[in-house]
């Protein structure tokens, strides 16, 4: 079997994310490209402001640091640091061994100034590489439906039924 191509990957975790959002009644749409910092466009049926996400897929996204337990981590670009705004959102996600593995992908949900925060800490503290990282106990609040209540403001995030 070939190796995945980054790529792939990334249209894999774009198109989990499309489906995981339109399976929560929000109207979705993924731009052809040229869209800036979106890769996915997303808002509520009933109207109001509308989201931009960019998505971050990652095969590789823990690990267990000698000093700070288990934490999530994907690769960013400096660029981050100052590119955020309140309808600008992340969506990280590790494919978790999917689709070969019988677990799913986790996804979270986290607002772009958090992540120029973490990023500019990485890079003041003199970090070769900078990475958008979380401590596993708090990525809790952006995972999946905890994470998109948070993104859309509200508990109405209700499945289809």
């Amino acid at each position: 079997m070939t190796k995945t191509t980054s790529a792939n990957i990334g249209t894999c975790g774009e198109h989990y994310v499309a489906g995981q959002l339109s399976g929560y009644n929000l109207c979705v749409g993924l731009p052809r490209g040229g869209a800036a910092r979106s890769d996915i466009f997303v808002a509520r049926e009933s109207g109001g402001p509308g989201f931009r996400i960019q998505v971050k897929t990652g095969t590789q996204s823990t690990k267990n640091d000698k000093e700070l337990g288990p934490i999530y981590l994907w690769k960013m670009s400096p660029k981050a640091i100052d590119d955020y705004d309140d309808y600008f959102w992340y969506a990280y996600v590790w494919l978790n061994g999917w689709p070969d593995a019988p677990t799913l992908p986790e996804v979270f949900f986290v607002p772009s100034k958090v992540v120029s925060d973490c990023i500019r800490k990485c890079r003041d503290d003199g970090e070769t590489w900078l990475y958008f990282w979380m401590h596993a106990q708090d990525a809790v609040q952006y995972k999946g439906r905890d994470g998109l209540e948070f993104l859309m403001g509200d508990s109405r995030a209700e499945p289809i039924d």
